[in-house]
């Protein structure tokens, strides 16, 4: 399974960068930030995002109406989501933004983070069937978001508008609870596909709709341009717009502020690096371009009601953020880019429509000048059957169209215009065709004749200067009267022509021009002068050779290499199952044919199996356990699948182990805890599989540490998380064992705490009631019932009982601070007796007084003053010792 899965992984990493870098946007879909581009991810693609932004700073939130300002603001979103291509014009996808926020109220308020997801949104994108040439595409797409956000778990940045209710102003940042629907058109122009620079430009119309009617829906505009300066480095540009047409309302202390709207204008650029992996990284910003000016909105507390917060002024978006993130994508299948049966992965041409047989790059037109006569080429790649409809033999005029069967334009029967046919005529026994212009074969063609002279002005005894004599000369035996001008009979009186030809110019020593003799060259005994009057002139001459050649044409009629003895090659791969058929090898054309076939087909008619070297056969090893069916050993055919299997599989359908003589046998740790099943042991074979497991699983369905014998543990060492140990786990000793997760004991083993027990630290507590006789340190009588109940929690309650305290005393600032920090000392110490009186240990108790130092309330009222004279309970954590003043209170 392992290799299965890194086979995948690999073969996914390769294909890739199969075609020029397409950027992925927030959705998964091709496009960038928030812009829809009108192209698809393409068939089998497969997308998986992380893009996001981040902002810092207070810019968002002027003063609330609390007066205290936002502080060290910090956001986040994040994308996360995959999306996949279906076919070449359907794209899906889904996304989940996960959104973090922390901050302070007043410059000196306790930091508050908060961090969860927003609303889980699926998205549909539907690309017109337009020409894949044209530069521009034109898609639809639509998408709904879920509400998938808590709304007692919220932060402060609003992130889009449709989240704020218009008729109270409460707003939810992460999201509502509402379904929102979001459609829109996008068109792309992409100046590539006009051999211009690599240059996109999108335009996005859409409309978020909110199916509640209490909160905004709205419509948006996007447009982005997108150019790419290299192969691996491209840069966009975009604009946003949320355009909001409904006001919105917010009561403020009983005065309504209406018609409030967002200013959602934003300009992004980022760089975005493709790797050759698949893998995009995004690096870039947003800027604001809108106004200063905010909505007053209410932000719900963790109780999620908006009502009983305080209100204040923000934006939907942040003065600048920072945008960036991955993305990765490749393709699940093989592509065939241009649809002509070759992948790309193997065609040389794969953005060009081409053969199979031509490594998937186009073919030439077959007939150029459309005379029905095959261009040479077709005959010399093999490709006259293919092209058998179109049309046959071989073009020897293939730029101009022709009547015979060369192809070549025929010339005037009879340019003298004398009634008797040029010589050429008879030659090509084309005299039926040009009955009605001439007859017979005129031995002066370029002299206008008598047909009583064939053709000749006169009767001459040698009219085509060759040498020998006219038939007429020997019909009427005057041979001896021009002994002096010519010799021996002329067959072709017309046509100067060798001796040895008697007297006729040769036909053509190379009919189908691939260079090799006709077969009647070497039944004349000429091939020596044909092939040598190539390199010697006179020789050329002499014997009224006009065309050489060499060697012996076994289809003369047929264009082929010399390697195939001037024969056309046939198809190298009959019943295209990859293999060559035998003549490849044979003729020594296996370069020739790479990326065709390979090796040697031994069954060249029938396709078959790489395994087989080409002939159809059962899998040898089906299972895929190395085991070889029986049929391989039948056959005697071990030797020839070494390579795949050996010995002989008892169970050649289903997969099993060697020891087992490939039958499936049961998993010897089915639930892979490392140790082994029972079985393995009762058959004695732990050693066989010591390297699976070893020892005996106790509860073998089950995963579970050695330790508890293979059983699984019963409940989470730290189930919430804060590092302090369940009870359990001191209650079995395993302390030890868990001490890289959890130390201690958790006293609040379900809730998540800091105080050092597992437990929420605990604010100080003012013991009221805890009162003294007026200017001493003596306890009231009803004081010591109170610390006694006080007593009673801190020793048996559970989230108390382990915990330091420390006993603060306090006072008014009426009288010398020095005898009211002695008094209060004093005061603390009176009480820390008396609960260590009532069974809280010395060594958990501390008392301190801290004076007038520590007020709580103003001095300058009797009130305040009253509320300042206290006892106070803290509770040491491991970041606080409780010696120190813990009032918010500013004088």
């Amino acid at each position: 399974m392992k290799k299965v899965a890194m086979g995948l992984a690999l073969a996914l990493a390769a294909s890739a960068f199969a075609g020029h870098p397409q950027t992925i946007n927030k959705e998964g879909f091709v496009g960038v930030n928030n812009t829809q581009s009108a192209q698809s991810l393409g068939h089998s693609k497969l997308v998986f995002t992380l893009l996001g932004d981040a902002t810092f700073g207070n810019n968002m939130f002027p003063a609330g109406a609390d007066g205290l300002p936002v502080a060290d603001f910090t956001g986040i979103n994040a994308n996360v989501g995959f999306a996949i291509g279906i076919w070449h014009y359907f794209d899906l996808g889904v996304t989940l933004p996960v959104y973090y926020d922390q901050y302070k109220r007043g410059e000196n308020g306790d930091m508050e983070k908060m961090g969860y997801v927003g609303n889980l949104k699926g998205d549909l994108k539907a690309r017109f069937p337009l020409p894949e040439d044209q530069p521009m595409d034109v898609a639809v797409y639509a998408g709904v978001a879920a509400g998938t956000a808590d709304a007692k778990k919220q932060g402060l940045w609003v992130r889009y508008p449709e989240y704020v209710n218009k008729n109270t102003g409460v707003a939810y940042p992460y999201g509502t609870k509402n379904t929102t629907l979001d459609f829109g058109l996008a068109v792309t122009m992409d100046l590539e596909k006009t051999d211009a620079y690599p240059f996109l430009l999108h335009l996005n119309g859409g409309y978020r709709y909110t199916t509640n009617s209490e909160y905004l829906s709205l419509p948006y505009l996007n447009a982005a341009a997108e150019i790419y300066f290299l192969d691996f480095l491209s840069l966009f540009l975009e604009y946003h717009w949320d355009i909001q047409l409904d006001g919105i309302t917010t009561n403020v202390g009983g005065w309504p502020v209406e018609d409030q709207k967002f200013d959602s204008k934003q300009l992004t650029g980022a760089l975005v690096f493709h790797l050759p992996v698949g893998l995009d990284l995004h690096m870039g910003a947003s800027y604001y371009l809108g106004g200063e000016k905010g909505v007053v909105v209410s932000i719900p507390n963790k109780d999620g009601n908006g009502n009983k917060v305080n209100y204040m002024p923000t934006r939907v978006n942040p003065e600048y953020t920072v945008y960036g993130g991955l993305t990765w994508s490749g393709f699940l299948l093989a592509q065939d880019r241009d649809g002509d049966g070759v992948v790309d992965d193997e065609d040389k041409c794969p953005d060009d429509y081409g053969h199979r047989l031509n490594q998937g790059c186009p073919l030439g037109n077959p007939d150029a000048d459309e005379d029905g006569v095959c261009d040479a080429w077709v005959a010399e790649k093999g490709f006259l059957d293919e092209f058998s409809e179109v049309c046959e033999g071989v073009d020897q005029c293939p730029n101009e169209p022709g009547e015979g069967e060369d192809g070549c334009p025929l010339g005037n029967p009879d340019p003298d215009e004398d009634g008797v046919c040029d010589p050429w005529v008879s030659q090509r026994k084309m005299q039926k065709k040009f009955k009605d212009v001439c007859d017979g074969i005129d031995e002066c063609p370029n002299q206008a004749g008598s047909p009583a002279f064939n053709g000749c002005p006169t009767k001459q005894p040698d009219p085509d200067n060759d040498g020998l004599c006219s038939p007429w000369v020997t019909d009427e035996g005057v041979l001896n009267e021009f002994a002096d001008v010519c010799k021996g009979y002329d067959m072709c009186p017309g046509e100067a022509g060798t001796k040895a030809n008697k007297g006729c110019p040769w036909d053509d020593p190379d009919s189908d021009n691939d260079g090799l003799c006709d077969e009647w060259v070497t039944q004349k005994k000429m091939g020596y002068y044909f092939e040598k009057a190539a390199e010697d002139e006179n020789l050329k001459a002499e014997y009224f050779i006009e065309k050489t050649c060499k060697g012996i044409d076994k289809c003369p009629t047929e264009f082929g290499p010399a390697n195939n003895e001037g024969c056309p090659l046939g198809n190298p791969d009959t019943d295209q199952d990859g293999f060559c058929d035998p003549w490849v090898t044979e003729k020594g054309l296996l370069e020739q044919y790479e990326g065709i076939c390979q090796g040697i087909d031994k069954c060249p008619t029938e396709a078959g199996e790489a395994f087989a070297q080409g002939c159809p056969m059962d899998n040898p090893d089906a299972d895929g356990d190395s085991l070889c069916a029986p049929w391989v050993t039948e056959k005697g055919m071990q030797k020839d699948f070494a390579n795949i299997c050996h010995g002989v599989d008892k169970c050649p359908v289903e997969a099993g182990p060697e020891w087992n003589k490939g039958c499936p046998a049961e998993n010897p740790d089915p639930d892979q805890d490392s140790l082994c099943s029972p079985w393995v042991k009762k058959q004695g074979m732990l050693d066989q599989f010591k390297d699976v497991c070893h020892g005996i699983d106790r509860c073998e369905d089950e995963a579970g540490p050695e330790w508890n014998k293979g059983c699984p543990i019963d409940d989470d060492p730290d189930s919430d998380k804060d590092g302090i140990c369940s009870q359990w786990v001191a209650d079995k000793k395993l302390l030890d064992q868990f001490k890289d997760v959890c130390t201690g004991i958790d006293r609040c083993p379900d809730i998540a705490g800091d105080d050092g027990h597992g437990c929420p630290k605990k604010a100080p507590e003012k013991l009221d009631g805890v009162t003294f006789k007026s200017g001493k340190a003596t306890l009231e009588s009803n004081a010591k019932k109170i610390l006694k109940s006080i007593a009673k929690k801190l020793v048996e309650n559970d989230e108390y009982k382990d915990l330091k305290i420390v006993i603060q005393g306090h006072t008014d600032n009426v009288g010398k601070e020095k005898t009211n920090t002695k008094l209060s000392q004093q005061r603390a110490e009176s009480v820390m007796k008396e609960l260590t009186k009532a069974g809280v240990k010395k060594d958990r108790i501390k008392a301190i007084g801290m004076g007038p130092t520590c007020p709580v309330d103003d001095n300058s009222t009797a009130d305040g003053r009253e509320n300042n004279r206290r006892i106070e309970m803290v509770f040491v954590s491991p970041d606080d010792d409780g010696m120190s003043c813990h009032s918010n209170y500013v004088p």
